[in-house]
């Protein structure tokens, strides 16, 4: 069973990368973004996305430990 520490941890982690996801996405959303300002965030946006992946790949697996 994960510990409340653990899953403290965990659930700060995910938030954290959901929050800069949307950040990206709402840079997006900005008029008149230059070609490398538009490059730059979804770069930012793509690895945002994969940590994303990463950290929840295994989460299903998981889910039962964290309740």
């Amino acid at each position: 069973m994960a510990s409340h520490k653990m899953k403290a941890v965990l659930f700060a982690e995910l938030e954290q990368e959901c929050l800069n996801t949307v950040k990206y996405i709402e840079a997006l959303k900005v008029d008149r973004l230059s070609k490398n300002q538009k490059e730059d965030i979804l770069g930012e946006l793509s690895a945002a996305i994969t940590h994303l992946k990463i950290q929840t790949e295994h989460f299903d697996e998981h889910f039962d430990e964290l309740s």
